[in-house]
């Protein structure tokens, strides 16, 4: 005897396989991503110490958003930001783009030792933002963290950035 599904079932199973795809396909981007991005330092700057550790995280402020913000209209929404990058890879703002769309940055000539890389910055509830500003660990671990100096990202082509560890004063990963 043979039993016939319903149409629900295959549409079901198809919709499954379809999330399922587009997760890994994402998973698979950022792995790319991480394993091939260009390496970015941002320096963290102090943070309110009430919003420093909460739970779980730790609240991220970058001091190259303290530059930014005089430089941008709070009310432009995303855009690119040309920064150097010093050798140890930190980065120091160039000069601002308002639409990554229309990208309106003019080319830095770099000097031969300086490295001009785009980067994304979104602004949201009048906050400048970029990739995270947050960074999960492990419960207890907050008194581990307290020392960070630095976030490390990847940036890939388009100026995405993907926050890849938190690094201490000297520049090594906690």
């Amino acid at each position: 005897m043979k039993v016939k599904l319903p149409i629900s079932v295959y549409i079901l199973i198809a919709t499954i396989f379809a999330i399922l795809t587009l997760v890994n396909w994402d998973i698979y981007q950022k792995e790319q991503h991480l394993a091939h991005g260009k390496v970015v330092r941002l320096a963290l700057a102090p943070v309110d110490p009430r919003s420093l550790i909460q739970g779980d995280y730790m609240a991220l402020n970058y001091a190259i958003a303290a530059e930014l913000r005089p430089l941008v209209k709070m009310d432009a929404g995303d855009g690119l930001l040309q920064v150097k990058l010093d050798n140890n890879q930190v980065a120091s703002l160039v000069s601002v783009g308002y639409d990554q769309k229309e990208n309106e940055l003019e080319e830095i000539a770099p000097n031969e030792e300086d490295e001009i890389i785009h980067i994304q910055y979104r602004i949201r509830h009048n906050q400048i933002k970029f990739a995270s500003n947050a960074y999960f660990f492990e419960e207890g671990q907050a008194s581990h963290f307290e020392v960070a100096k630095y976030g490390q990202f990847r940036v890939n082509e388009q100026g995405d950035l993907l926050l890849e560890s938190m690094l201490d004063k000297d520049f090594k990963p906690i």
